[in-house]
């Protein structure tokens, strides 16, 4: 099994290049979207470097908490300086397992939020279920998530570019199979409410991020199409690198799609 936390742990400083060109803004679009009042309680699921976090504790102020989760230490830490800097002393970050996670105080919060990583959790409906049960009723579940075709031309041609090395290695991991069962706006819809959501809303968000090699390998490395690279060599590693970013030209791709959608629904 893939261990996501050190997949993205080792992919810190590239995911972080991609911040304000593609999570920062749609952290922001993930908080604004949950309708987020001052004093609110907030837990923020797979915040990886406190995209959606740290707007979401901006909005609910000091009266208000945001506690964020991840398993990937690194990037916990990058969230916590950037909260420290910013005095946002109403985030806490912790390292720990969402599908165990109960609030230390025990109170429920008023929204659950996940960008960009529900379909990391095991188990995906159950693991969404169990974090539903976090929040109050009248509260509110929200998850961004890829729209249908976002970075197609990139997972393509990587699993090609890898395959030389790995030709055992599957088109669709089990991350992708899950993305693409919530990746257009009716099966979105649909599996939030069929969690038992209601007032289930869903908007799509059209992002094209122009790109060159630095940036289309940055993005490999900084997100879990990394761990597509695991067992290989350095050499080998250099090799895909190259392979993959010849297949980006001749395929004529010269920008990321990354097109999401944001749905929320209340419990």
């Amino acid at each position: 099994m893939t261990d996501v936390g050190a997949v993205f742990d080792a992919g810190r400083a590239e995911f972080v290049d991609w911040s304000p060109l593609l999570w920062g803004p749609m952290g922001s679009a993930t908080a604004e979207a949950a309708g987020l009042e001052p004093g609110d309680r907030v837990l923020d699921v797979c915040c990886g470097a406190g995209a959606s976090a740290l707007p979401a504790a901006e909005l609910v102020g000091e009266a208000g908490l945001v506690h964020g989760l991840d398993l990937a230490g690194e990037l916990l830490a990058y969230a916590r300086k950037v909260a420290a800097r910013r005095g946002l002393r109403q985030a806490g970050f912790f390292q720990a397992d969402a599908t165990v996670w109960a609030a230390p105080d025990g109170d429920p919060y008023d929204v659950v939020q996940c960008a960009y990583g529900v379909f990391f959790l095991p188990e995906m409906d159950a693991a969404a279920g169990k974090l539903i049960a976090l929040v109050r009723p009248g509260g509110k579940f929200v998850v961004t998530t890829w729209a249908d075709a976002s970075t197609e031309g990139f997972g393509s041609e990587l699993v090609d570019a890898v395959r030389v090395y790995k030709p055992e290695l599957p088109i669709n991991s089990p991350v992708n199979l899950a993305a693409q069962r919530i990746n257009t706006e009716e099966k979105l819809a649909g599996w939030l409410a069929g969690l038992g959501l209601s007032e289930v809303a869903v908007r799509k968000v059209d992002l094209r991020i122009p790109i060159d090699e630095q940036l289309a390998w940055s993005f490999v490395l900084g997100t879990g199409m990394r761990a597509r690279l695991a067992g290989l060599t350095e050499r080998q590693v250099e090799a895909v690198r190259a392979d993959f970013l010849h297949r980006l030209a001749a395929a004529g791709i010269n920008d990321l799609g990354a097109d999401s959608l944001i749905g929320v629904g209340t419990r």
